[in-house]
């Protein structure tokens, strides 16, 4: 008996494997933003002898017109490359926080500094948004560096 319940219990479980199959998809309703890359010139410390991040910034504002972000990625020197990637604008859920927006991002050549700036138009008062990106730059070796924000209520 035993082994009969063992051999249907496998074979139900191999039948509801096959099943399961997973596919991937995009997100549903998230919206794609455009970065602006702002022009910013900064002097350059020629003393240095590393490469750092010297300000990493997100800041956010909100008005009528949405949620306005910039993104601020400086470097202690002039660098071939710098600015922010893999930009998400997400919004809170219960504990969950659920992407509503992405952009790719922006970058800046022969800088110290790239400030990136949009709008999320869609931003809805009372609910709390966080802004994740990633900083880049590349000097002496390319470098990254995750960034997110606390959750910010929106209010204007």
């Amino acid at each position: 008996m035993k082994k009969i319940i063992a051999m249907l219990s496998l074979i139900s479980l191999l039948t509801l494997s096959n099943g399961m199959l997973a596919f991937a998809q995009e997100d549903v309703g998230v919206e794609k933003l455009e970065c602006e890359v702002l022009e910013v010139n900064a002097e350059v410390n020629s003393s240095v002898r590393s490469t750092t991040f010297i300000d990493t910034s997100i800041d956010i504002s909100y008005s009528a017109a949405g949620m306005y972000v910039t993104i601020t990625t400086g470097m202690n020197t002039t660098a071939s490359l710098v600015g922010a990637k893999d930009i998400k604008v997400q919004i809170k859920n219960g504990n969950d926080w659920v992407t509503v927006a992405v952009s790719d991002g922006g970058e800046a050549y022969n800088t110290t500094i790239c400030v990136l700036a949009f709008t999320y138009p869609d931003s809805i008062v009372g609910e709390t948004y966080r802004v994740v990106c990633t900083h880049y730059g590349d000097v002496d070796g390319y470098r990254e560096m995750y960034h997110e924000t606390n959750g910010f209520k929106c209010v204007y």
